[in-house]
């Protein structure tokens, strides 16, 4: 595991450093560039200095003194003399001497091993040569170099020191809220406080508080699930417990067959509750992990129609379609599910003779799925409520679980739709009004 304030420190660090050596190598080359100039300006001024005054001088003699103006000892400069008419060389003591010139203007040339540059001119029978040791140059350019980074290698470890001071006093808050975290029970799901943090950890803190909701109001409706599904669960386990006692009692063949049957009648709404405990179990985790396809809703309420009809058939109950054009992004299971619970809803609370309608339209670019009935209704003030799990409403004779339209719920919820509860047919009744966002626009969301 890696420190941020190691980190933090060693790149600004390396930055600086990085930076200093930049500007360094750019004083370098730029000084040398401005030295060579400049010197090469010196090198051609001593020589032509002393032709002229040796062509004012002439027979030539060598000199027995000899000063140059502006040669300081930092520049080293050496001068050389051949007389071609007597073959003669002059230098100066403790100098190395410098091969002949080919011809007069600077030259680079090998001088014991070292680059010199050179400056030649002719006066006379003389040749004048100046020359200069090419490190002299490179090392006045270094120092000036080294100038510049100077102060920057002297104040390096004062960086260092308040570099790590300023990013541990920045750090200090995510510390801080490291620590409050750590020491929270896994039960404690409250938000941590924003107060005083840094806009970039603020930040962070809002969207783990948003986690923190996400996952307290998870775990809220699973613990209500779990304790709903147990209390649900126990009614038809234990009447299928004194069904069996019932019919173990039973010392007739018509008493055994009866509660057999009442067992059979027991077995498959404890089956039903289970399928839709375990629909609703799929449903709840994240949608966005689902496939989604395009869905035409016109087939698919025709497609329900039919698999419906036998069973409103058993009431002689009438089941109709009306589709009109709408499509949506969806998971086509789901939505037949939702569809297929409505419908069963209604052909359970609509009486005999009844009739049910499925329609499908497009309405202000939404995609809108009816289902009505002409049955008793839903009270306006319980509305709202029968999307509540095990909910059921008052004075209900119907067997049922209180899942059905929960479910429905989930699945409106899923693909972003809306749902609402109308007045049904022939002035009574219910109509369950779905409308979902249009093609494109139903698919989750992702983060």
């Amino acid at each position: 595991m890696h420190s941020i304030r190691r980190k933090l420190l060693f790149t600004l660090l390396a930055a600086l450093l990085a930076a200093g050596f930049s500007a360094a190598a750019a004083t370098f080359f730029s000084a040398q560039a401005e030295f060579n100039e400049f010197l090469d300006a010196h090198l051609r001024e001593t020589a032509e200095s002393l032709a002229a005054s040796a062509r004012d001088s002439m027979p030539f003699e060598a000199p027995t003194h000899l000063t140059i103006v502006g040669d300081t000892p930092s520049y080293r400069i050496i001068v050389q003399v051949y007389d071609s008419e007597n073959n003669s060389l002059w230098q100066r003591e403790n100098t190395p001497m410098m091969p002949l010139p080919e011809g007069p203007g600077f030259s680079l040339t090998q001088v014991e091993g070292k680059n010199w540059r050179t400056y030649s001119v002719a006066a006379g029978p003389l040749v004048i040569t100046v020359g200069q040791d090419m490190r002299i140059r490179t090392s006045l350019a270094a120092t000036a170099a080294f100038r510049i980074l100077q102060p920057l290698l002297l104040l390096l470890p004062f960086i260092a020191i308040a570099v790590w001071i300023v990013v541990g006093s920045g750090l200090a808050p995510l510390e801080k809220t490291a620590r409050s975290v750590a020491r929270r029970s896994p039960t404690s799901l409250e938000p941590l406080s924003t107060k005083g943090l840094p806009t970039e950890l603020a930040a962070l803190v809002t969207a783990v508080n948003d986690l923190l909701k996400r996952l307290a109001e998870s775990l809220s409706a699973q613990q209500r699930f779990a304790s709903d599904a147990a209390h649900e669960l126990r009614t038809p386990l234990t009447a299928l417990k004194l069904q069996v006692q019932l019919a173990q009692r039973a010392k007739t063949p018509e008493a055994q067959q009866k509660c057999f049957a009442r067992l059979n009648e027991g077995i498959n709404r404890a089956t039903r509750l289970v399928q839709q405990l375990l629909t609703i179990a799929r449903l709840d985790p994240d949608a966005s992990k689902k496939p989604m396809t395009t869905i035409n809703l016109a087939e698919l309420i025709e497609s329900v129609r039919e698999d419906m009809t036998p069973i409103a058939a058993q009431k002689r109950i009438t089941i109709t379609a009306a589709p009109g054009a709408a499509s949506i992004d969806g998971m086509e299971d789901a939505i037949r599910l939702m569809v297929t619970n409505l419908t069963d809803n209604a052909i359970r609370y609509t009486p005999e003779d009844g009739r049910i309608e499925l329609s499908t339209a497009s309405e202000n670019g939404l995609s809108v799925v009816r289902v009505s009935d002409n049955g008793p209704g839903i009270a306006p003030e319980e509305r709202e409520r029968v999307f509540d799990r095990f909910y059921r409403a008052l004075g209900t004779k119907t067997s049922g679980t209180g899942l059905g339209l929960a479910i429905v719920k989930r699945i409106v919820d899923i693909h972003h739709g809306t749902i609402r509860i109308e007045d049904g047919l022939d002035g009574r009744g219910t109509t369950f009004r779905l409308e979902f966002p249009p093609l494109g626009a139903s698919l989750p969301r992702q983060n």
